[in-house]
């Protein structure tokens, strides 16, 4: 089984469409109960727990490096 390349969360997502990026924020939302300006917050500064990280690489079926 081949090894999945470990991404910077933040890079990804400026290789995103808009409707994509939504719809990992929507997701992402639901799943942690985070606030929604929480996640401008995060992802303008990188702040992602490692935990956070694991559920943002299971709905993007990438893995992020912390």
């Amino acid at each position: 089984m081949a090894k999945l390349a470990k991404k910077d969360f933040k890079e990804y997502l400026k290789t995103l469409d808009e409707k994509e990026r939504l719809r990992i924020r929507d997701k992402f939302l639901e799943l942690t109960g985070l606030a929604y300006p929480s996640w401008y917050v995060k992802t303008s500064s990188g702040g992602f727990s490692r935990l956070e990280l694991v559920a943002l690489g299971d709905i993007c079926g990438e893995k992020f490096v912390d």
